[in-house]
């Protein structure tokens, strides 16, 4: 099992809490609104976004740049914690250029890094690394601990990027090195080891996954003797990595000390994302130990797992209506605005990390169906194949009666639909059913009769299946088309956008075309 590096997860959630902390050129009057107005993105999002919207509008208009910059951040930082990538985007990009054209560095780079995170989640790793190494542009000579903070997010949002080469381990050690040497050298002590405990952390799996297990369970002791049992969180994960690394090594009984101490925390915290993956290194143990009835209890655990987050989240939406509800009825201090706010935030990023992982497992699972599923389907018809060719002759064009066709026909249908096939003429762009008619002197019902009886459901369906199965083929055979652009892959199938092309290949696969490669490669 590959633990991912969820510490990078910590680095939003910290951003956010440093929103405000230093805004040097802000009147006092302006500054107010802007924390009102993010305390209001809480529970009046529209309301709330309207205003900002009319701030920017004033803003503008008085050359007030910070105060605009910031008001965007607001947005993009809302859009981001609501999982809206595509409006937190647009909003972080409108807050980056106008930082970096009026020389706000700490803003540009802090908004490049959410960008960047947003592609990640989009698995669009190209522009994601774009816009990280635009954001280590503007800090990488950092002059104040801000600037330390935002390149050490900076190189740990790196560590999240699905590395192509075959050093992409080394390659995001070094990048969780980086991470953590900036955060060293914040000066403030209680930032230094709130930040540092996100560098250790990610060090500590990136050494894992080298291989290097000594060095690991020494990055996740120093992250534990920082936290000193302050945030369960980083306990309990440190503590679930030195159980699985114990695990890989064999060593059962401290691997067992060390998951039960995870399971504690995690159950006592209610991290359910968190449990999820400890099951699986439990289950995982019980197999090695060959302990039945454990392992029937934490398999039960496991699949019931998952109806409990269901019902948590459940909880949590009934909850934050009836805080909503409270505070329409009585005027609560902003400080208690605050926490409401920061709560939510946090149950927003655990969701959000939780579906990510959940994320992860089911594409290799429906990666591994979908390939199993397509090897039977290659096998049978290559078992099945009719090699006879039959000429298409220029018959009349049939007029249907009814949907019963003679075999005759049907046959020739099928013969034709085989020369299409082919010839690869499906990734014809805007290929239509009369092209097909007309070239086997048939009509759309006859034709439509033989797809759906031999082939797919209907015509769209057959077409976006040889297509895909077709770019497939080429990733798996041509190792150029693993380099290739999506938008690349698009064209050469026939299909309108890249954004067209990728729905249809997950439609179809299961998983992105990114994930698609990204697991190929892992499993060659």
């Amino acid at each position: 099992m590959k633990t991912q590096y969820f510490f990078s997860s910590f680095v939003l959630l910290l951003i956010c809490s440093l929103s405000f902390a230093q805004i040097p050129e802000i009147p006092k009057s302006y500054q107010a609104k802007l924390e009102q107005h993010q305390t209001e993105m809480k529970t009046h999002p529209k309301a709330a976004q309207k205003k900002l919207l009319a701030l920017i509008e004033e803003t503008e208009r008085k050359q007030l740049h910070l105060v605009t910059i910031r008001a965007y951040e607001v947005i993009a930082n809302h859009y981001s914690t609501k999982g809206e990538g595509k409006n937190a985007i647009e909003y972080a990009q409108k807050a980056a250029q106008l930082s970096e054209k009026y020389g706000y560095r700490a803003d540009a780079a802090g908004m490049r890094g959410l960008i960047g995170n947003e592609y990640i989640l989009l698995e669009m790793d190209d522009l994601a690394k774009e816009n990280i190494q635009k954001g280590i542009e503007m800090v990488k000579n950092p002059g104040n601990d801000t600037d330390r903070i935002y390149l050490g997010n900076l190189y740990a949002y790196l560590t999240m990027l699905k590395e192509k080469s075959k050093d992409s381990t080394s390659l995001r050690l070094a990048y969780a090195r980086k991470s953590l040497s900036s955060y060293l050298q914040i000066g403030k002590k209680t930032e230094r080891e709130q930040f540092s405990m996100i560098g250790y952390g990610n060090i500590g799996i990136g050494y894992k996954k080298a291989g290097k297990q000594d060095s690991a369970i020494w990055a996740f002791d120093k992250l534990l003797s920082i936290n000193q049992g302050k945030n369960a969180y980083m306990d309990g994960n440190a503590f679930m990595n030195k159980g699985a690394i114990f695990l890989e090594t064999k060593q059962t009984d401290s691997a067992e000390i060390y998951l039960k101490r995870a399971e504690k925390i995690f159950k006592l915290n209610h991290f359910l994302n968190e449990e999820k993956e400890l099951y699986q290194n439990f289950i995982q143990l019980y197999e090695q130990t060959n302990n039945k009835e454990k392992l029937r209890e934490y398999r039960t655990n496991l699949l019931e797992l998952e109806n409990q987050q269901q019902k948590s989240q459940l909880n949590t939406a009934v909850e934050l209506i009836k805080t909503e509800n409270s505070q329409k009825k009585s005027i609560t201090s902003n400080f208690y605005k605050i926490a409401i706010g920061f709560g939510t935030l946090i149950i927003a990023l655990l969701i959000i990390v939780g579906w990510q992982r959940k994320k992860r497992l089911s594409e290799k699972a429906a990666f591994e169906v979908y390939r199993k599923n397509r090897n039977s389907e290659e096998q049978h018809t290559a078992e099945n194949k009719n090699t006879e060719n039959i000429q298409i002759t220029g018959n009349n064009e049939e007029e249907p009666k009814n949907e019963n066709l003679s075999e005759d026909v049907e046959m020739r249908l099928l013969k034709g639909l085989e020369k299409f096939e082919k010839e690869h003429r499906y990734n014809e762009k805007g290929i239509a059913v009369r092209e097909i008619t007309s070239q086997l002197n048939t009509n759309a019902t006859y034709l439509s009769i033989v797809i759906k009886k031999h082939k797919a459901d209907n015509f769209s369906s057959y077409i976006n299946t040889l297509r895909i199965n077709y770019i497939v083929e080429k990733i798996e055979n041509v190792p150029e088309y693993r380099k290739y652009k999506v938008s690349y892959l698009a064209e050469e199938t026939g299909f309108s956008s890249a954004y067209a092309f990728s729905k249809v290949f997950k439609d179809i696969t299961g998983v992105s075309p990114s994930s698609y490669i990204s697991l190929l490669g892992k499993e060659e």
